[in-house]
């Protein structure tokens, strides 16, 4: 028996050494190729996919506020001069003149009022003329050397050279006629105010002139006189026109 066991373990390790019976050899295991190290990523950014578009990073920079329109005050425009105006209480601008102010009434100089007036005023001068009479611009009312504190002239002014304030009257056109009187009665005078008095509808234009100075002129001084010696002073002019029709 002995024998018998000694010939199995025998017949065993020759085998052994012939075809290996023993445990499986475990095989080498297959390399693992190494990996690039990974790129390191900003704290709280995410990682950038194989193939994909990088992200934009977002800052926490504040952009600079848009442009927008200054505070800067911007200068009011100067106040327009004002304009010098000549009204009348008796009739409007391109109105009938009543005809109390006219030769077939009582031949009443119209109240006249005026606003305006530009800085350095120092006298104002008025010249009423009808540019439809033959030869044109028969001289109705000359006034001139007016204060330039007045703001008006009241009607029916005296047919004097001077009155209380100063304001010299010139000489109108009816002088061929002084000592007669109007068909409405009134005594015509060749100083002061002459009244429409034409034969069919006529215009009438009262011109008002602000002067630098006073005009160095006498009293009864004609239209031709007061407009040359404006010349050089006017600072502003205005008109005032009106109707008168002859009554039938």
């Amino acid at each position: 028996m002995d024998n018998l066991v000694r010939l199995v373990v025998a017949l065993c390790l020759a085998i052994l050494l012939l075809v290996g019976c023993g445990p499986s050899q475990v095989p080498a295991p297959t390399p693992v190729p190494s990996q690039p190290a990974p790129t390191a990523t900003p704290t709280g950014a995410s990682p950038t996919p194989t193939g994909a578009a990088p992200e934009v990073l977002v800052t926490d920079t504040p952009l600079p506020p848009a442009a927008g329109p200054t505070d800067t005050a911007i200068p009011p425009s100067p106040a327009p001069a004002s304009e010098l105006i000549i009204t009348s209480t008796a009739f409007v601008p391109g109105g009938e003149i009543p005809v109390r102010h006219s030769c077939f009434g009582d031949n009443l100089s119209p109240p006249l009022s005026w606003s305006g007036l530009p800085e350095g005023t120092v006298s104002l001068a008025l010249v009423v003329d009808d540019p439809d009479s033959q030869p044109p611009g028969f001289v109705h009312w000359v006034v001139y050397n007016v204060p330039a504190t007045a703001s008006a002239l009241p009607e029916g002014l005296p047919a004097q050279g001077q009155l209380d304030d100063g304001t010299l009257q010139g000489a109108n056109g009816f002088a061929p006629l002084v000592g007669q009187t109007f068909p409405g009665g009134a005594t015509i005078s060749d100083v002061g105010y002459g009244g429409p008095c034409p034969p069919d509808r006529h215009h009438y234009v009262f011109t008002l002139y602000a002067l630098d100075s006073q005009l160095d002129l006498p009293v009864e001084a004609t239209a031709d006189q007061v407009l040359s010696a404006t010349q050089g002073h006017i600072l502003s002019q205005a008109l005032l026109a009106g109707i008168f029709t002859p009554p039938q």
